[in-house]
């Protein structure tokens, strides 16, 4: 390594002391982990394992993940030519050796890894990664020289992950480990303005024990605890609106499809740079007696997308639907006149984002809502699960709200130069 480059005391310690079977940096975002991966251990065991036996292996959820988080951020430090793309096999050249490049957040990537001796892997988002995919790299370091170095935000306490770090860290558990725990204020190379901004976007939520102290919380209690910080009366522009008054503001609906179950729309309004949860329309065929056919539904959102109610709804409102409900998209599809889009349906994600906007202002919700409202003083943690699972009870609102949230990506995660100097 280039003697020059400043590294954090994390970071350097990291660099002399990681060489065991098991490496992990674990901890806040935008501490220095990924980035001491891009900038020295990938580089530096891909080289030095020149000639030895074995592959080289990058694992994430996904190989848009793996371009995203590792290849494109070391090209930025070393260039196109010692970083290159992803084949259609799997593979990348990385510093003149071939690396093979697999999404790993699902169980059939399994097989992906069968016969392989791994000299060296590289893990990102090592919490993402499916169990089963991860069971089977422990066999697959098999070499006297293999070397797996993982990189993660916590999650919680029950994780497989984290279980497999207490028990390597158990004495006399005869695993080769090493772990290092990073938070926020261990990169010295951010901007000030910037941690504290983070810490307030994250405040109050159990977000900010994982990501800004890097520790593994349980999430309990309510799953938007911030939430009626959120509840506001809309301002005269969005009022206007909903009533008929076109006032010129972007819309967008999101669904959360039912037939039994409750069928959940809600109606967005754009002022500026917050998204108003306006109005909402609720149908339970259970609660009624009487199941809705999917020409019910799209009627009911004509009606609910009216201007003025009675009258026909404006052309071209966007809907974001459960990606579920292939019927559903198909009738509103059928009919013309709407912009349909199928929702990302990721929870963990989709929840986070949810209550980052919440915390931030980006989403409010107006008090008419009370379907919603009621949602929220409900929707909790699943404290029986391994995994963060709200309770599945009652959560249509909540489901159709992170739809819009996570499909329309209002949550922007801020950007700050990383700013390790050269000379």
């Amino acid at each position: 390594m280039d003697p020059n480059i400043q590294l954090t005391p994390k970071q350097a310690a990291y660099a002399v002391e990681a060489h065991h079977r098991w490496n992990f940096a674990v901890g806040a975002v935008r501490s220095g982990k990924s980035y001491m991966a891009t900038l020295h251990t990938i580089p530096d065991r891909v080289i030095s394992g020149r000639g030895r036996r074995g592959i080289n292996l990058i694992l994430g959820a996904s190989k848009e993940t793996i371009e995203r988080n590792v290849l494109t951020p070391m090209r930025d430090l070393w260039g196109d030519r010692m970083v290159g793309e992803i084949d259609t096999r799997n593979r990348c050249e990385l510093f003149g050796e071939r690396a093979y490049c697999i999404g790993a957040e699902k169980v059939s990537q399994v097989s992906k890894l069968r016969g392989s001796e791994v000299k060296f892997c590289y893990v990102d988002e090592v919490c993402d990664v499916h169990p089963d995919v991860f069971e089977m790299l422990k066999s697959r370091l098999s070499l006297p020289w293999s070397e797996c170095h993982c990189a993660c935000n916590p999650a919680g306490p029950r994780h497989y992950v984290k279980q497999f770090i207490d028990l390597a860290l158990e004495p006399g558990s005869g695993i080769d480990l090493f772990y290092q725990h990073y938070t926020i204020w261990d990169n010295p190379f951010l901007p000030p303005e910037y941690v504290r901004s983070l810490e307030a976007e994250y405040r109050g939520t159990v977000y900010y024990k994982r990501y800004i102290e890097g520790l593994w919380a349980q999430a309990e209690g309510l799953v938007y605890p911030m939430w009626e910080q959120a509840v506001a009366d809309p301002p005269a522009e969005v009022a206007q609106q909903l009533a008929g008054a076109d006032q010129g503001l972007e819309e967008c609906v999101s669904v959360d499809y039912g037939t039994m179950n409750a069928f959940a729309a809600l109606r967005w309004i754009r002022l500026g740079d917050t998204w108003w949860l306006s109005d909402e329309w609720r149908y339970s065929g259970r609660d009624s007696g009487r199941t809705l056919t999917d020409g019910d539904y799209a009627d009911a959102m004509g009606a609910f997308c009216a201007t003025v109610p009675g009258r026909v709804r404006r052309e071209g409102v966007p809907v974001i639907v459960d990606p579920s409900a292939a019927s559903f998209i198909a009738e509103l599809r059928q009919r013309g006149g709407w912009r349909v889009r199928k929702a990302d349906n990721d929870v963990a994600d989709g929840i986070r984002d949810v209550a980052l906007c919440l915390q931030s202002g980006r989403v409010r919700v107006s008090p008419r809502c009370e379907g919603t409202l009621k949602e929220f003083d409900a929707y909790s943690w699943d404290d029986r699960a391994g995994d963060d699972r709200p309770v599945k009870v009652e959560d249509h609102c909540m489901d159709a709200m992170r739809y819009m949230v996570r499909t329309r990506r209002l949550h922007r995660p801020q950007e700050a130069p990383y700013r390790p100097l050269l000379g």
